[in-house]
């Protein structure tokens, strides 16, 4: 079973939504020789801003093309490791900085958090469940 047309399109909008910031913070502010020279305060406001942008984008397709519990799970992904990323930039700006393993797991939730896999991951959750019923 497919989506119809206009959820089909929420989606493939959402999802393009996501690859285009996703590609944008890396180009811009990860793959880049300054990047060194970026402030680390403005990193971490950067990284904020671009979970944020990847959440609103995904919590609206999602509530135009999904049920309810798919948003639900969209919504405690994000709390967690938003907050768990919170608390490690919180530390990070509070003591000067962290260690280079906290710094990876910060990195890694972060990349996990603004890359499409969720999205996509959660839509096929969505459909393989559709089918069985």
């Amino acid at each position: 079973m497919t989506a119809p047309a206009s959820k089909r399109t929420y989606l493939i909008a959402g999802f393009i939504g996501i690859i285009l910031v996703y590609s944008l913070y890396n180009m811009y502010l990860v793959d880049v020789n300054y990047y060194d020279q970026i402030p680390r305060k403005v990193r971490h406001i950067a990284r904020f801003l671009s979970i944020v942008m990847v959440y609103g984008i995904g919590l609206y397709t999602l509530k135009k093309a999904m049920e309810g519990w798919v948003i639900n799970i969209w919504n405690i992904i994000y709390l967690v490791f938003a907050s768990l990323l919170i608390l490690i930039g919180l530390y990070d700006w509070g003591t000067g900085g962290a260690s280079n393993q906290l710094r990876n797991i910060a990195n890694t939730l972060h990349e996990f958090l603004i890359s499409p896999v969720l999205f996509v991951a959660l839509y096929i959750i969505y459909t393989k469940l559709l089918r069985k019923q």
